[in-house]
């Protein structure tokens, strides 16, 4: 069990939009989103790029994680379940990988599972990430799984990598489903919930465009999850939408 359960508290509202297009450049969306408000669970999968059938593979860790969410039940048995289902998708694109001929073959995974009172469980696997806004501060909560981030964490001068060098770095995975070491560690953080709370969950093709403080803007402005959606995908288009990209807004709101 990857946490404990939380029981109580009245169930807040939540407002969720979402959106995942295809960009100016590419010739097809990798991206594939799961938006379910009855079973509270929110996934972003961005098929690998530079690999193959990147679209098959987002779709088959979509795929996964919907299936067990007829299943539901409580908030751990939920996020047991998803993690499973993250972790089967993995060994899915492998054989679909192997039987194909391919020789990389992944996607990357945010997923966002709420109780619905007071806690999220958050959880990913590569690049694609989510954030927090909370008193005017956007947090990522989650850490990617890139050669420039892991360089960062592990200098020896504590100090970040150089913005040049990180750049060139920053797409490069060190983890993906379908790639990389077995068996496959999702990387879960417990967050406590809030009314006022904004959670955002999104593809490379909205950070690695819309500079951080641009984003904040556009997220703490306020109005529907609808509108916030809508301003963050205004900013991909304008930066010139040279990624697929996909964001879910998850608006806490007052409690039922």
């Amino acid at each position: 069990m990857l946490f404990g359960l939380m029981g109580g508290g009245r169930r807040f509202k939540v407002d969720v939009a979402f959106t995942s297009e295809r960009g100016f450049v590419r010739k097809e969306n990798q991206d594939h989103v799961i938006v379910d408000q009855k079973a509270l669970v929110f996934c972003v999968a961005d098929g690998m790029g530079g690999g193959e059938a990147g679209g098959e593979a987002s779709d088959i860790v979509c795929r996964n994680v919907d299936s067990v969410l007829p299943d539901y039940a409580g908030f751990a048995d939920r996020v047991r379940l998803v993690d499973e289902a993250i972790r089967r998708a993995d060994g899915d694109i492998r054989s679909v990988a192997a039987s194909a001929g391919y020789r990389q073959m992944g996607s990357t995974v945010a997923v966002l599972v709420s109780d619905g009172r007071r806690i999220a469980a958050i959880g990913n696997v590569g690049d694609s990430r989510v954030y927090r806004l909370r008193a005017g501060r956007l947090q990522q909560i989650t850490r990617d799984h890139t050669l420039a981030e892991e360089l960062a964490q592990h200098s020896s001068r504590a100090r970040p990598v150089a913005d040049v060098h990180a750049l060139s770095l920053s797409h490069v995975l060190t983890r993906a489903v379908g790639v990389g070491q077995e068996p496959l560690k999702v990387d879960w953080h417990k967050v406590d919930v809030v009314e006022g709370d904004v959670l955002l969950l999104c593809s490379d093709g909205v950070h690695g465009f819309v500079p951080h403080p641009v984003l904040l803007d556009a997220v703490q402005v306020g109005g529907s999850a609808r509108e916030i959606v809508d301003r963050i995908a205004a900013l991909v288009v304008e930066s010139g939408a040279r990624d697929n990209y996909s964001a879910i807004v998850v608006k806490i709101g007052g409690a039922k």
